[in-house]
């Protein structure tokens, strides 16, 4: 187990009583009170592995935004909760009662079962009065099926997501890029003993993430450099990244087809991100797994290798030609 990881953790409990380990943030407070233990009490923790440690990932400094921090004073509030009740169903899979979802998302339990009710009579959510619990609609599936036939046809992120899970059983996660933001738009949580939780609809600065820099990657180097320096300007003066320092990596991101990082964000933490979809034709995604840097170093020619089969399934031709048998540069 990595020294780093050991280092960065606490003890958690939820509210089965289990014990979890994750992230104690010594440089920044938790974003709300109690946010540690809803964070566990999110995590899926397998029922044969209740010693799981549970890392919570990327939250440790100022170049993150979490999902359910404050949001831009632009963002009506509702519109902001109902998108995150959506989100929140599509990480747990399952029905879930009021009162859990007022808990996990903390907000007030009045203001949510008014959306709640709302969201049943518009026909999004399903009700089950005996169980007390909500439920998505298939109205929600259907309102992005024609992005997802014009995306990525024939195949969906779901299926993509699910066979790379399966395979490494790492965090895997599809990025969208959001302004000067990685934004993780789709993620399944890790399942190896030493696990990284990633929140679902966070975002991490571009220069500062390893999806980002893989988006960067995609641009000519002036205009990866503006973005860069918008980004050292107007969102991280104190952590600014010279432009020149990263160029060789994004040179080498180009050549070789994917990112692969350690310790950017998270002590402890490796991950490969390689682009997923064309970007001439729509804005592009990038796939990434993230794990326990010992694991992710150990395997990593097999990960690119299943993160190439399934991208050359989907896009054909999409990656640069490489020797498959070179040991995966770090970026």
């Amino acid at each position: 187990m990595n020294v780093a990881a050991h280092q960065a953790c606490a003890l958690f409990k939820d509210t089965s009583g289990k014990k979890m380990k994750g992230v104690r943030s010594d440089t920044q407070p938790p974003s709300r009170r109690g946010r540690r233990r809803i964070v566990a009490d999110r995590v899926r923790t397998q029922p044969d592995d209740p010693a799981a440690m549970v890392i919570e990932a990327n939250r440790h400094d100022e170049l993150f935004r979490a999902a359910d921090g404050s949001p831009d004073p632009s963002v009506v509030k509702s519109a902001h909760r109902v998108l995150r009740i959506f989100e929140y169903f599509a990480e747990i899979e399952r029905p879930a009662a009021m009162t859990e979802i007022a808990r996990r998302l903390n907000y007030p339990p009045s203001s949510t079962s008014a959306l709640l009710k709302s969201l049943v009579e518009l026909g999004y959510l399903d009700h089950d009065r005996q169980a007390r619990t909500y439920r998505p609609t298939v109205r929600i599936a259907l309102l992005g099926g024609w992005l997802t036939s014009e995306r990525l046809p024939g195949v969906t992120l779901d299926a993509i997501t699910r066979e790379l899970h399966e395979a490494t059983r790492l965090t895997t996660f599809v990025v969208a890029r959001n302004q000067l933001y990685s934004q993780y738009i789709r993620v399944l949580q890790g399942t190896t003993p030493v696990r990284y939780y990633l929140e679902p609809g966070a975002r991490r600065l571009l220069t500062h993430s390893t999806p980002g820099r893989v988006f960067l990657s995609l641009m000519n180097n002036e205009d990866a450099r503006r973005i860069v320096q918008r980004i050292n300007a107007e969102e991280a003066p104190s952590s600014a990244v010279r432009f020149g320092d990263i160029q060789h990596a994004l040179a080498t991101i180009r050549r070789q087809g994917f990112a692969y990082t350690r310790d950017m964000g998270t002590p402890g933490l490796s991950a490969i991100a390689m682009r997923l979809t064309e970007s001439d034709q729509t804005p592009p995604l990038v796939v990434t797994v993230a794990g326990p840097s010992s694991i992710v170093s150990a395997e990593a020619k097999a990960i690119v290798g299943k993160m190439r089969e399934l991208v050359e399934r989907q896009s054909p031709g999409l990656l640069p030609q490489i020797d498959i048998d070179a040991a995966p540069i770090e970026t």
